[in-house]
């Protein structure tokens, strides 16, 4: 039973339009920060954008690594 449980978990994707539709969010979203940013940080607009900008577009990596949680490690063949 809770290998069933496990195989569906597997097998059950992030739609891609989802992941599209972050990745596109994220892109845009920092591109207008930096518009943002640029009258009250000036100089410091470059670093801090690069900086946040970073930290998103890792998390969104992440996010596409953990979706497949047991990354084929698992060979539930000679279990069933």
């Amino acid at each position: 039973h809770t290998i069933g449980r496990c195989e569906r978990l597997v097998q059950t994707p992030v739609p891609l339009s989802y992941a599209r539709h972050t990745a596109r969010f994220v892109s845009i979203w920092t591109f207008t920060l930096s518009l943002a940013l640029v009258e009250s940080l000036r100089w410091l607009t470059i670093p801090v954008v690069f900086f946040v900008t970073w930290a998103l577009f890792g998390i969104l990596e992440i996010g596409h690594i953990i979706e497949d949680p047991f990354r084929r490690t698992i060979d539930l063949t000679s279990i069933c």
